[in-house]
């Protein structure tokens, strides 16, 4: 299965986010690295990444595309669509996602660990596309509910149904993402994250693979 992941395409609809800059391996990660997609006009980060990437024990190695649709600032009337592939190998501790754009060429390498968060680009990737948003997009998706409450900038709260989430403003009481995701697996099968503040939808089509 070809795969994409909600990381690239998110982080290519990021462009009104700040650039995040490569980091040398090694170096530690302070919070301000993990502080993720300052929202436009406001000074609340919207998202802190935990010290920890991933807690549980079990591996996961998933394969996912991705076909992202948003409205062109400059042609609001104009919707635009892309589709990349990716792969994610998370263990405990440890979070990597390599991601393909649609002709297979290599764009992006993110490797997290508790220690560090490295970014490895492409020369030829436009400087527009935001590691940032794009950690963002998969993290409020798929990590424990637990989790991403704890990691919620100040004035945010997140509501789970059985169908999936809601990430609210406690100022406007309006909801910013909404993610639909399988009940059962949310890693198996497909997910929808729209951003309302953004203007952007992810469609994700998520399948697990061998270890």
């Amino acid at each position: 299965m070809r795969s994409v992941l909600t990381i690239m395409v998110a982080a290519m609809l990021g462009a009104c986010s700040p650039q995040f800059a490569d980091r040398p391996d090694g170096d530690p990660v302070n919070a301000s690295v993990r502080d993720l997609v300052v929202p436009d006009g406001e000074n609340d980060v919207f998202l802190t990444l935990p010290a920890n990437p991933w807690k549980a024990a079990d591996p996961i190695n998933i394969a996912q595309q991705v076909s992202a649709t948003w409205t062109d600032p400059e042609a609001a009337e104009t919707k635009e669509r892309t589709t990349f592939i990716a792969r994610i190998a998370i263990t405990t501790n440890h979070v990597m996602v390599t991601v393909l754009d649609g002709l297979g060429r290599r764009a992006l390498d993110i490797d997290w660990t508790d220690n560090a968060l490295t970014v490895t680009r492409a020369d030829w990737l436009p400087d527009r596309i935001d590691a940032r948003r794009l950690l963002a997009d998969m993290f409020v998706t798929y990590w424990p509910l637990d989790d991403v409450k704890n990691a919620l900038g100040h004035g945010m709260t997140i509501q789970q149904t059985p169908s999936g989430r809601i990430i609210h403003s406690d100022h406007t009481q309006n909801a910013l993402i909404t993610v639909t995701r399988p009940a059962t697996d949310p890693w198996q099968g497909t997910a929808t994250l729209h951003n309302t503040r953004h203007g952007y939808t992810l469609t994700i089509n998520s399948q697990r693979m061998a270890p």
